[in-house]
C-alpha cells in the first residue's frame, strides 16, 4: 500500500492503536514507531523530491486539522467558546501573539500621534476625569505622560474593535507569512 494513500480512517486508527512508547534513538522524546518504522519513514522521505515532500506535508497538516476538529466534536470542544478559543490558539497561537500585538502597538503609536497633532490637551482631560473620581492627578503627572496615559488609556477603550479585526484577519497573516516564509 502506498504510503501517501492512507486514507484518514487508516491515519486515525493508527492513531488510536495501543503501542508500547519507545524512546526513539535520535532524540530524548518519544515516538509511537519502533525504530524500524522510523528508519524506514526517514528513508522514505529521503528518496521524495522538495515538492513531493511539500505535497505531503500539505495533506498530512490537513489530515491533522480533520482529525482536532474530529477530537472536538468527540469531546464538545467545538460548540464552546472556550473550546474553540483553544482550537484557534493551538493553531495560530504565536502568529496570533505576533499579529495582536503589532495591531496593538500600531494603534497605540495613531492614538499618541493624532493626540499630538490635533493639540488634545491631555491634561484637560485627566483634570475631567478628577471630577468624576474624586483624584488629585493632573497636579501630580507630568504633561508627557498625562498623553502617553491617556493614549493607553484611548487605545484599550478601542479592545473590543482591535480584538475583532485581529481574530478576523490572524488567519490570512498567518498564512501569508508562512508561505512567504516556506511553512506552509
Amino acid at each position: 500500500m502506498n504510503v501517501m494513500r492512507r486514507s484518514s480512517l487508516q491515519v486515525y486508527s493508527r492513531l488510536r492503536r495501543p503501542q508500547m512508547m519507545l524512546p526513539c534513538s535520535m532524540s530524548s522524546s518519544y515516538s509511537t514507531l519502533s525504530e524500524q518504522e522510523e528508519k524506514e519513514e526517514k528513508d522514505r522521505i529521503a528518496s521524495l523530491t522538495k515538492y513531493e515532500k511539500e505535497m505531503e506535508l500539505r495533506k498530512l497538516n490537513s489530515e491533522i486539522a480533520r482529525l482536532e476538529t474530529l477530537r472536538g466534536i468527540n469531546t464538545g470542544e467545538m460548540y464552546t467558546l472556550r473550546g474553540k478559543f483553544k482550537l484557534f490558539a493551538r493553531n495560530y497561537g504565536f502568529g496570533f501573539m505576533i499579529w495582536y500585538y503589532t495591531v496593538w502597538t500600531s494603534m497605540a503609536l495613531l492614538t499618541y500621534t493624532a493626540i499630538e497633532i490635533g493639540q488634545v490637551d491631555a491634561m484637560l482631560l485627566i483634570a475631567k476625569t478628577d471630577i468624576w473620581t474624586g483624584l488629585d492627578l493632573s497636579s501630580r503627572v507630568d504633561e508627557t505622560l498625562g498623553t502617553i496615559g491617556v493614549t493607553l488609556a484611548l487605545n484599550e477603550i478601542m479592545e473590543p474593535i482591535r480584538l475583532a479585526l485581529v481574530l478576523s484577519t490572524t488567519k490570512p497573516v498567518v498564512e501569508t507569512f508562512n508561505r512567504r516564509s516556506g511553512y506552509y
